[in-house]
């Protein structure tokens, strides 16, 4: 049947790849399945649907988000395409594949497009007004079928039905179903019984989920041959060929079952792969699977006719997992589709190869924004259309084809643009290849001038006290777009790095950030820069001192000498002084003693003592107290001497203390 096979799940599934091709049997055995390779990155983030015309050898590939239908060479390459059918659904040909019929939600409104497949022109809107919600659409017995969901049976469910368009004289008409189904229904049309249509139930709907109806369509009105239950949960994929019924779940299990009993289903093609997403048969019986693989086991699997061994599999590159695959009916061509993210790629598998084409591109290193300049290129197919596409800050997913050029009799092009963004802009000449030449491209990177802007921060370079707490203020100049800066602290030592703020600056073109200082603290402020405007950053040092604190003990009494406060010791007693600093690996304090001579202080001892963990370090004064000597003393911690830098030089206050009998 002419028709479009898409990867059955509740919620339309993203694609994404690279392209690549890998002829089959590549390699020994022992290696495992060959890889696919060769693959063509499409210009679309998702793919809906896939479906092949032999006739005008082409694939068509759907983007239901983007309101996108590909027309692609059977090597990859972008020949057409239309736009702005947003909520495009299913596709199916005509027999003669002179059309292409879409389903589409718009605007809360069902339509069937009819397009000419030659050139791709829209020949007709047939509106489905009891139904926004269509999906699949299959041609079978003369007419085009289709699965609508709607509030068909009144009480607020969203019961399934299906409906029809005649094509010679443009009548629809809706019918229900003579099992349950919710949501909208998928339909199919077996490629080797044209005169039948299967309606299976895909939705989420643990109660229907799985159900399946068969009809005849080969007359004025659709006849039921057999209702069931197909698979024992969801259903995620379903295909018909040969009087049977083949589809998969959510798990590993892929099951068959007869038309005439779609509910006395049983395990088939049981190659042990889990994650099947698409399945399509070709009208001699080759049945293909697509799995969501990434951990190196087969993405896709062929069978033969009258098999169910896997005669054939193929490994995805990396992360990549296959989400459609389709035959070219008749042919021997398989195509897949995968998807990493919301990159897609195309994979033809079997068939000729393509000529590849060589194709160069150069840029200049550096240009001025809104300057003209020229990528120049050659390609080894004179006539070829190039075109250019281009990446910058402005439009990050790319933006074009922005300007076409055709290759000389020498193969030689120049291209001209004039960036309207600054930064590194990345060029990307393209050529769609035909059916002789597979797509090529090439990219070039020119950086591209772009304004200075001010940016300053305030406090700079203060020295604070330990546990303070600082405001720090940054000032953003002229910018184009981005009025965003970061306010980062950078505590000295092992401490990480950590963001305060990201936010744009207010109207005066401030931002402000409060941080408690327990170490020296780098701050830096960055403007990460725009279209028009450079990045910019400014760092400054908050200056932190340590937390030094020193306690004497062991004194009889405290008394002032003078307006100075001593403490007094008896001569057999040793002074006890505790010093605590805030702590750091490796921290040492100073503790220096000086004594009153000749009517000025002088250093008497100096000792630089490990602190614990605690940051605390004890020393006792032994020895011989003379009595009426006077002494001071005092910790401190020095930045560098002290074991580390982690912050600023500080000392405790002098403590005074004198000797007795």
């Amino acid at each position: 049947m002419y028709k479009l096979r898409a990867a059955l799940s509740a919620a339309a599934v993203a694609c994404t790849a690279t392209v690549s091709v890998v002829a089959a049997g590549a390699g020994p055995a022992a290696a495992g399945p060959p890889t696919l390779s060769d693959g063509v990155t499409l210009p679309i983030t998702q793919a809906s649907t896939i479906a092949v015309d032999p006739v005008h050898k082409r694939v068509l590939v759907s983007d239901k988000e983007a309101g996108k239908v590909l027309w692609l060479s059977y090597f990859g390459g972008v020949q057409t395409q239309i736009s702005q059918v947003e909520g495009v659904g299913g596709m199916a040909f005509s027999p003669d594949r002179s059309t292409l019929w879409l389903t589409r939600d718009h605007q809360g409104k069902g339509e069937i497009l009819a397009y000419d497949t030659a050139n791709p022109t829209q020949k007709r809107i047939y509106p489905i007004s009891y139904s926004s919600q269509l999906s699949s659409i299959a041609a079978a017995g003369g007419k085009v079928w289709y699965g609508l969901g709607n509030y068909l049976y009144g009480g607020g469910d969203v019961l399934g039905g299906f409906g029809v368009l005649d094509p010679k004289t443009e009548d629809t008409d809706f019918f229900r179903l003579p099992i349950a189904m919710h949501g909208t229904p998928q339909v199919i049309a077996p490629p080797d019984d044209p005169d039948t249509l299967v309606v299976a139930d895909v939705s989420s709907n643990t109660t229907t989920g799985g159900n399946v109806a068969v009809f005849d369509v080969s007359g004025d009105e659709p006849v039921v041959r057999s209702t069931g239950r197909f698979s024992p949960g969801l259903l995620n994929g379903i295909e018909a060929y040969g009087s049977s019924l083949i589809g998969f779940g959510f798990g590993c299990p892929i099951w068959k079952a007869p038309f005439t009993k779609p509910a006395e289903r049983a395990t088939a093609y049981n190659n042990g792969i889990c994650r099947p997403q698409s399945v399509d048969a070709n009208v001699d019986g080759r049945v293909a699977f697509g799995y969501s693989n990434t951990d190196g086991t087969p993405d896709v699997s062929i069978s033969p006719a009258g098999s169910e061994l896997a005669a054939e599999q193929f490994v995805a590159p990396g992360n990549e997992e296959v989400t459609h695959v389709a035959w070219e009916p008749g042919g021997d061509r398989l195509f897949a589709l995968s998807r990493t993210g919301q990159q897609v790629k195309f994979y033809p598998i079997h068939g000729s190869e393509p000529v590849r084409p060589a194709l160069t591109i150069k840029a200049p290193v550096v240009a001025n924004r809104g300057a003209a300049l020229n990528v120049t290129g050659t390609i080894n197919v004179p006539g070829a259309l190039v075109s250019l596409s281009r990446t910058d800050l402005s439009s990050p997913n790319g933006t074009g084809p922005l300007w076409g050029a055709v290759a000389d009799a020498q193969g030689r092009f120049t291209l001209t643009d004039s960036p309207p963004a600054g930064g590194t802009v990345t060029y990307k000449v393209t050529y769609q290849g035909d059916d002789t030449y597979a797509p090529a491209s090439a990219t070039a990177s020119v950086e591209v001038s772009r304004n200075a802007t001010s940016l300053a921060l305030s406090p700079s370079n203060t020295i604070n006290a330990y546990g303070s707490t600082v405001t720090v203020t940054a000032r953003l100049g002229k910018t184009y777009a981005n009025r965003a800066v970061q306010i980062w602290a950078d505590p000295y030592g092992t401490e990480p790095l950590r963001l305060l703020r990201w936010t744009n600056v207010d109207a005066n073109g401030n931002l402000t950030s409060s941080l408690k200082l327990t170490r020296t603290t780098a701050v830096l402020v960055k403007f990460l820069g725009d279209a028009q405007y450079a990045p910019a950053a400014v760092r400054t040092v908050l200056n932190t001192r340590a937390s030094v604190a020193l306690q004497p003990s062991r004194q009889y009494k405290a008394a002032k000498i003078g307006t100075v406060p001593y403490r007094y010791y008896h001569a057999n007693v040793h002074p006890y002084f505790l010093t605590t600093i805030n702590p750091y690996p490796g921290r040492k304090q100073r503790l220096t003693l000086e004594t009153y001579t000749g009517g000025t202080w002088k250093v008497w001892r100096v000792l630089d003592l490990p602190l614990n963990a605690k940051g605390q370090s004890a020393f006792t004064l032994t020895g011989t107290h003379p009595v009426g000597a006077k002494y001071r003393v005092r910790a401190g911690y020095l930045t560098t001497t002290s074991g580390d830098s982690v912050n600023y030089t500080n000392y405790s206050p002098y403590y005074y203390f004198t000797f007795t009998k």
